[in-house]
């Protein structure tokens, strides 16, 4: 391997690409600086699908100053700079918190006269779940003096406006009447764009387009923090701007008629008039952002662009991704009609997902000049770096599955999944969190969806299931990982400030749920779901063990039992020994009785339920994580659930516990055979990461899955052993254990710099280059034995 030696250029300390976000990381211009109002079309009557475009023109005498504005929108804007895209936005927030964006426009500025062109997207009644509305609006704020000619008041401020008539939301049917867009259920994005290109105002962008019969704005809301209460509370973005990089597209593969094996690849294709034509592209691996189709001519030609994670063959089965005789694509598409002018552009006004993209054409009298395709990424700034690599090709194999997947989910939040849902949903982002961290070595994510999800919070103590969002989805059991992820950020970093700003959060969580506990001190059912799993067999509960909504469920007590104890250290560290106490002594009660009712010593396993009916992994994985079990006992436990397939099986997302649960008791062993899920994934030639269990009964949606990305995060945390013991990595600790593994190599970067390690076993002996920062200081360990390990470049063998 010679990993080691290529990712040593990678150990400078982290920094951020392209960073032009000003008030990240630190807070520089403040909402209450805020003068500009909220301005839309006089047209707009409310929530429709549409689209309105802004200009404004002005003189600039020197294009050497900074030039900086605040800008925010409702849906969503693209913004430009004499015809060049700058950014989009805003972060996805809420109404109370909505963000903006503070940029320097001054390297897109000419001495004279300049031109900014803004696009905001009303994505309809069927927007995007998480994104909350009240009207579509513009608000752009000078931060600069000379900026503040830039300022949307509503009156004479410069700005006109026209809606675009070419734009209307294709709704994405997953549900009703009708043949459905999708394949698997729920569908939470947004919807795609029908475009007529006849009605479009071509070049609307660009400096000499000729906007004279455009109208003037319109006041809708003031902006400032008085005027704010009217309409959406700002708050400035607390992470990057996303990227915008431009991608290249796979080959044609399959095409119905003409020959356009070379597109896009190799140039234009040109399609006959009056001829329908389908072909399929296949990229070779999953990815997202906004692909741009460029075309010239085909008057009223129509040009439908299907995309999908993957084919699917009969009865929507699967199998191996990249075998595609015999499968279809079943996925959203976007319409779009030429106009017949050259160089016409097509870029949809959200993200989207894909490994495959299906056109289908059907050309009208005039020819139709396909003349290039290809996509911009949308990712974070913030660099993913992380490497591992090992003696064994599968582990490689899905730490590269792993890792794609979770950089194509970070975004200006943590989305759930890339293609059917993209919300922030609390128990997918406990193990996004770390995961990212570890591909980062970057906490304001983290931060910012612990913040989010605190500001969710009902009256009840309940959190929000996803957040932000539009609608109200809760899940009990979600309240209580959110004390479990404050706990994460708390064990990383030694931030007891961060603690004190969420304490009373937690105790209002945790209170919360105390009153759904019963007399045996096991869960009452409730009007929410108890989302444990995606479990598969006949007990399926639709996200619980069993049919009887979780009432007196083992596995959902034990999941308050973990909360309560991660909140007590929570306490502790703070002081607070009484609250620490208290729920302590809960805990031990509720472990106690989970104990005498469920657990079966003719099994030597806990059952989900009193009546020891149902049995399930995953109460006994909960088990070893809380000690509801003695100690001694508890490696045998997870053996035994391990190896025993007539229990109900704990799923990609569940195994982030079960490898905690393997790392707890020590059993590297282990480590392999709970893996065991994802080498079905590696031989289907999956390059992202599956929702769940494939099932004859409910096929897996999803197949860009933050939460089934776990085995990349315990490759450094458990089997290279590389850990944080205080302040963020100021000091670690390496204690490898490998597993099967005899090799491995890698890069962990954090917020102190980037680890690189070279980790091997010989029998009984390790031999370990290691290169620590010198902001870090810490212990190599190995049979017991520990030795300091020093700054820089060594190498230390161990027997």
């Amino acid at each position: 391997m010679n990993l080691f030696l290529s990712i040593f250029l990678f150990c400078s300390p982290l920094f951020l690409l392209g960073q032009s976000e000003l008030n990240y990381p630190e807070l520089l211009y403040p909402p209450q600086a805020i003068k500009a109002n909220w301005v839309s079309h006089p047209d707009i009557q409310g929530g429709e699908d549409r689209i309105v475009l802004f200009r404004n023109e002005w003189m600039v005498d020197d294009p050497s100053e900074a030039f900086i504005i605040n800008i925010s929108a409702d849906n969503h804007y693209f913004l430009y700079v004499n015809g060049n895209l700058v950014t989009h936005g805003p972060q996805l927030s809420d109404i109370r918190h909505w963000k903006y964006e503070t940029i320097d426009l001054k390297t897109y500025l000419k001495t004279g006269k300049n031109l900014i062109a803004i696009k905001v997207v009303n994505y309809g009644k069927r927007r995007f779940y998480g994104m909350q509305s009240i009207f579509t609006s513009l608000m752009v704020n000078g931060a600069t003096e000379n900026a503040k000619v830039l300022n949307t008041s509503g009156t004479d401020d410069g700005w006109k406006c026209s809606i675009d008539d070419s734009y209307r939301a294709l709704e994405v049917n997953w549900r009703g009447g009708g043949p459905k867009s999708i394949v698997g259920g729920f569908y939470a994005n947004n919807p795609t764009d029908f475009v007529d290109k006849n009605h479009y105002p071509t070049d609307w962008e660009q400096p000499d387009f000729d906007d004279s019969d455009w109208v003037d704005t319109q006041f809708f809301e003031g902006a400032s923090s008085m005027g704010g209460s009217m309409a959406y509370l700002l708050e400035p973005r607390n992470l990057p701007l996303l990227t915008w990089e431009k991608e290249g597209i796979g080959h044609t593969v399959r095409t119905s008629d003409i020959d356009v094996s070379e597109f896009p690849v190799s140039g234009k294709t040109v399609v006959p008039e009056h001829k329908k034509i389908r072909f399929l592209i296949d990229q070779k691996y999953v990815t997202n952002g906004f692909p741009e189709l460029i075309f010239s001519k085909g008057k009223n030609a129509h040009i439908k662009i299907k995309y999908a994670e993957n084919l699917f063959g009969p009865k929507n089965t699967k199998g191996d991704r990249n075998i595609i005789k015999g499968k279809e694509l079943l996925g959203y598409y976007d319409h779009v009609v030429s106009n017949g002018k050259e160089r016409q552009k097509f870029t949809p006004n959200w993200m989207r997902t894909f490994r495959f993209v299906e056109f289908e054409i059907e050309t009208k009298g005039q020819e139709l000049v396909l003349d290039s395709f290809s996509n911009y990424r949308s990712r974070t700034h913030i660099p993913s770096i992380a490497r591992f690599s090992s003696n064994n090709e599968t582990y490689n194999a899905i730490f590269d599955i792993c890792k794609r997947t979770v950089d194509i989910c970070t975004q200006d939040y943590f989305l759930s999944d890339a293609y059917y849902e993209t919300m922030q949903y609390v128990g997918d982002t406990k193990i996004h969190a770390l995961l990212w961290q570890a591909m980062s070595g970057n906490l304001a994510h983290t931060k910012n969806a612990i913040e989010q999800f605190h500001r969710s919070r009902d009256a009840d103590g309940n959190i929000l299931g996803a957040y932000p969002l539009r609608s109200t989805f809760i899940y009990p059991t979600y309240s209580l990982v959110w004390v479990d992820m404050v706990y994460d950020y708390y064990q990383l970093t030694n931030d007891t400030d961060f603690i004190n700003t969420y304490k009373d959060g937690i105790i209002h969580t945790l209170a919360g749920f105390e009153k759904n506990m019963n007399e045996l001190n096991l869960v009452n059912e409730t009007q929410y779901r108890y989302f444990v799993d995606w479990y598969t067999g006949p007990n399926n509960g639709g996200g619980t063990a069993t049919k009887n909504n979780g009432k007196n469920s083992a596995v959902v007590s034990l999941h308050y039992v973990h909360a309560l104890q991660n909140a007590a250290r929570l306490f502790k560290a703070i002081g607070d020994k009484h609250t620490a106490d208290t729920y302590l002594d809960r805990a031990t009660a509720i472990k106690s009785s989970v104990y005498k009712l469920c657990f079966d010593p003719n099994k030597n396993i806990f059952a989900e339920r009193p009546d020891k009916t149902v049995y399930d992994q995953h109460t006994n994985i909960m088990a070893v994580l809380t000690d509801a079990i003695a100690e001694s006992e508890q490696k045998a436990l997870l053996s035994n659930i391990l190896n025993d397939p007539k229990l109900l099986q704990a799923t990609y997302y569940y195994r982030y516990y079960l490898f905690e649960a393997i790392k707890k008791v020590g059993a590297p062993e282990l480590f392999d055979l709970a893996q065991r899920p994802w080498q079905a994934m590696i031989d289907n030639h999956m390059t992202t990461t599956l929702e769940r269990f494939e099932s004859d009964k409910k096929p897996t949606r999803s197949e860009v899955h933050p939460w089934s990305a776990s085995p990349a995060y315990f490759y450094f945390n458990y089997l290279a052993g590389i850990k944080s013991v205080k302040n963020d990595f100021q000091e670690i600790e390496i204690a490898p254990v490998f597993g099967i593994l005899e090799d491995m190599e890698g890069l962990l970067p954090t917020s102190k710099g980037n680890i690189l390690f070279h980790l091997k076993k010989i029998r009984s002996k390790l031999s370990a280059e290691i290169i620590v920062p010198k902001e870090m200081s810490g212990e190599l360990v190995w049979n017991e034995k520990h030795i300091p390990l020093k700054h820089g470049q060594h190498t230390y063998i161990l027997k």
